[in-house]
C-alpha cells in the first residue's frame, strides 16, 4: 500500500513510537504525582521528559506545557480560555473547522464578534490583511501555521509581531507543521500553540498539547484533577470573578 493521507495521520507509525507506547502501559501506567513510590516517580520523570523535548523544539518553557487528548480540544481551551464577553477575535478565512467552529459558537452565543482575514501568498498583503481588521476590542488573532489543502504557509511571525505590538494575544495552530517546519516561539512572536502529536511528530493517536508562552495564562475550560488548596484556589477564582 502507498500511503498518502500523512496530512491526517502519519502511517506507518515508526517501530520506536510502537515500543515507547506499549512500555508506557507497562512501565509507566501508574499516577505520576501522587506517590512518591518508584513507579510513580519514573511516571513523573517521563512526563517532564517529553514536555523538555517539546521545549527544545518549539522554544516554550517546560512549565507552560499541557498536554491534550488532540489538537481540535487544545484550540478550544485557547480560543475559550483567551477571551471574554464583547472581545473580538480575528482569524483567517481557511482556518480548520478545531478554529472557525468554536469561534463561530462563541460569536452565535453572543460572546464575541470575530472577522476573517483573507489569506494571500504575498506576505505583506496577508499581513495587512490582518492589520485592517483591528479594532479597539480586538483580542485575539487565532491563524494556522500552514494548509494542506491550499498548500500555502502564513507568515506567522509577523502576524505574532503585529498582534504583540497591539497588545493581543496570538494562537497558531500548527496542525500540519509540528514536526515539519522549523518553529520558535520567541521568534515566531507565538503565545500559544497548538498540535497534535499523531501527524509530523509520528506519536499515536490520541495525543496534542497546548504551550503557552511566559506570563500567558488562558482561563479554565475544564475543571478537576489531581493538587492542593483546591478550595483556595476555586474560592480565589470565584472572588476575581465577583469583582
Amino acid at each position: 500500500m502507498i500511503y498518502l493521507d500523512n496530512s491526517a495521520t502519519t502511517n506507518p507509525k515508526p517501530p520506536s513510537v510502537i515500543g515507547s507506547a506499549n512500555a508506557s502501559m507497562i512501565k509507566y501506567s501508574f499516577n505520576s504525582g501522587r506517590g512518591g513510590y518508584r513507579q510513580s516517580v519514573a511516571a513523573a520523570e517521563k512526563i517532564y521528559a517529553v514536555r523538555e523535548k517539546l521545549s527544545d523544539m518549539f522554544g516554550f518553557e517546560e512549565q507552560g506545557i499541557c498536554f491534550a487528548p488532540n489538537c481540535t480540544y487544545a484550540l478550544n481551551t485557547a480560543i475559550k480560555g483567551s477571551v471574554k464577553a464583547g472581545d473580538h477575535i480575528i482569524i483567517s478565512n481557511l482556518e480548520h473547522n478545531a478554529v472557525a467552529r468554536p469561534v463561530y459558537k462563541l460569536a452565535l452565543d453572543g460572546v464575541i464578534t470575530y472577522d476573517k482575514a483573507n489569506f494571500s501568498y504575498d506576505s505583506e498583503e496577508c499581513v495587512e490583511n490582518f492589520k485592517r481588521l483591528i479594532n479597539p476590542k480586538t483580542a485575539l488573532i487565532v491563524c494556522m501555521h500552514a494548509s494542506n489543502v491550499f498548500d500555502c504557509v502564513f507568515p506567522i511571525k509577523e502576524i505574532g509581531q503585529l498582534a504583540r505590538d497591539n497588545g493581543i494575544r496570538f494562537v497558531v495552530d500548527c496542525a500540519q507543521t509540528a514536526g515539519i517546519i522549523n518553529i520558535n516561539a520567541k521568534r515566531d512572536n507565538i503565545d500559544i500553540l497548538c498540535a497534535p502529536g499523531h501527524k509530523g511528530l509520528y506519536g499515536p493517536l490520541g495525543t496534542g498539547f497546548m504551550a503557552v508562552g511566559d506570563d500567558v495564562l488562558p482561563d479554565t475550560v475544564i475543571e478537576g484533577g489531581t493538587g492542593s488548596a483546591s478550595k483556595k484556589s476555586c474560592s480565589a477564582r470565584f472572588s476575581a470573578r465577583q469583582v
